[in-house]
């Protein structure tokens, strides 16, 4: 942030503070007062989720400023490469006018799903592989911001779709993350609004790499595993309309995933193993000091 000029503009609202400080309480109330290691897991991995989320994506700001030169011709060149006809995808995803409808619904899903697999995962006592998503979600952003800084791109639906005189005169409703992309390069934007952090990064898509993490995250749970493969390959089915993104970004985002969940095996092995130890240890303690109470 330092590096590249930016202050972060910590204003937060209610909705985002409100959940912290009810985890937060909670989590301390289960590891110290009444030690209960599935609650206390659960409570602090909902404070790790939201954290690494909300980092990661304040990130993004100084990687896309540190201004490499966009790679939308290279991306783009990479589809006709493939056979990605991209009108016709458009076309088959747009029309009639309700199907562009339920195409950014379904991809605007990601982030309200993100909040239901904890949930899921809590409730199924699937609290290992609650850690385990929460650090494959945290690796698959720290991955996917630092490839930004080296491919960022201002997206199929500018580099493509439009014309530079259709860009210019885009209206301020038509969002697209070109505009602040552009802003941060210009020096116009200095400050990072935590509040309504944007998601700028084009390849590899994110989207789809946390489409496959949630499926993967509902795999152990049998009546969920289809319902979660189907829909999240809808979400992935999206991108390239909805997410303005090149089928290339789809691509790389789906081969980064295999990866990240490997190393996130790794990584709760090494951190979680001595955290399992301490609280086995702390709940047989508390048990015998009932027993003895009892007696």
């Amino acid at each position: 942030m330092l590096a590249t000029d930016l202050s972060v503009d910590l204003k937060l609202s209610p909705a985002i503070l409100a959940p912290v400080a009810i985890f937060a309480a909670g989590a301390w109330f289960y590891s110290r007062i009444r030690p209960d290691a599935r609650l206390a897991n659960a409570l602090s991995g909902l404070i790790q989720l939201l954290l690494v989320v909300m980092v990661c994506a304040v990130l993004t700001y100084p990687a896309a400023k540190v201004g490499f030169p966009y790679r939308d011709a290279s991306l783009y060149q990479l589809d006709q490469w493939l056979g990605f006809d991209r009108a016709a995808y458009l076309r088959a995803f747009t029309d009639p006018r309700w199907k562009q409808k339920l195409c950014d619904s379904v991809y605007l899903s990601m982030l309200p799903e993100m909040a239901v697999i904890p949930l899921v995962l809590i409730l199924a006592r699937r609290i290992e592989r609650f850690q385990r998503f929460i650090a494959a979600y945290g690796l698959a952003l720290a991955a996917t911001t630092v490839i930004f800084i080296f491919a960022p791109a201002v997206g199929a639906f500018v580099f493509v779709d439009l014309t530079p005189s259709d860009y210019a005169k885009l209206p301020a409703t038509v969002y697209t993350p070109a505009r602040t992309l552009d802003a941060l390069r210009q020096g116009v934007m200095t400050a990072v609004p935590v509040q309504n952090l944007e998601g700028l990064i084009a390849f590899p898509s994110f989207h789809t790499q946390s489409a496959i993490l949630y499926a993967w995250a509902l795999w152990p749970i049998k009546w969920m595993r289809w319902p979660a493969i189907l829909f999240n390959a809808a979400i992935i089915s999206t991108t390239p309309v909805s997410g303005a993104h090149y089928v290339v970004d789809v691509i790389a985002g789906a081969l980064l995933v295999g990866p990240v969940i490997v190393l996130s095996r790794k990584l709760c092995e090494d951190f979680t193993a001595p955290l399992g130890k301490e609280w086995s240890a702390r709940q047989h303690a508390g048990a015998r000091t009932g027993v003895v109470a009892a007696k």
